[in-house]
């Protein structure tokens, strides 16, 4: 169990690329935190930074699809408690053991926020494609046409469909022709 036990178990839970950000900002985080002299403000730099460059991340490739769940103060509000959580770990950093490696994996924690907070518990609306407006000669069909073209369609052979062509332009090329063939007789 070690790194690379790691790395798959939260390539389980994330994208490719996700994992590739979460190391990144992990080290961009160890980076910054190594300007500073060693002591709490290195340790939160390191924290701070690395989980916000990741949350980050995640919310610019967040799935569009879904909405946000929560309007924008209880939003705030979660992310406030998650920092709240972050903080209180890194004041730990004394008594928790093997925090210099637990210290990693804080960053992890955005996950949970993106998803709480893009939850799919509301959908954005999708757009509906725009109806092909109804042919006059569809319009003017009665139940006479209708019950015409389902005896027109229990007789014809199935094999004789053109290519391509849907069952409502075969519909509708039914009633203009059965409609030339009303005007034709009177």
């Amino acid at each position: 169990m070690g790194f690379l036990s790691f790395v798959r178990l939260f390539s389980k839970l994330a994208k490719p690329a996700d994992v590739a950000a979460f190391i990144l900002s992990a080290l961009l985080g160890y980076l910054a935190a190594s300007f500073l002299p060693e002591g709490a403000w290195a340790s939160y730099t390191f924290i701070l930074l690395s989980y916000h460059l990741f949350l980050t991340w995640l919310v610019i490739d967040a799935d569009r699809k879904r909405g946000v769940a929560l309007p924008i103060l209880p939003a705030i509000l979660t992310h406030l408690a998650c920092l709240a959580l972050i903080v209180t770990v890194g004041m730990g950093r004394n008594s928790i053991p093997f925090y210099a490696f637990l210290r990693f994996g804080i960053a992890g924690l955005a996950l949970f926020e993106r998803d709480w907070i893009f939850s799919v518990g509301r959908k954005v609306e999708e757009e509906q494609p725009a109806t092909a407006p109804v042919s006059a000669v569809v319009a003017e069909a009665s139940a006479d046409d209708h019950d015409a073209w389902l005896q027109h369609l229990a007789q014809r052979n199935p094999l004789s469909r053109k290519p391509g062509m849907s069952i409502q332009d075969e519909y509708q090329e039914f009633l203009a022709a059965r409609s030339k063939n009303r005007l034709a007789k009177s």
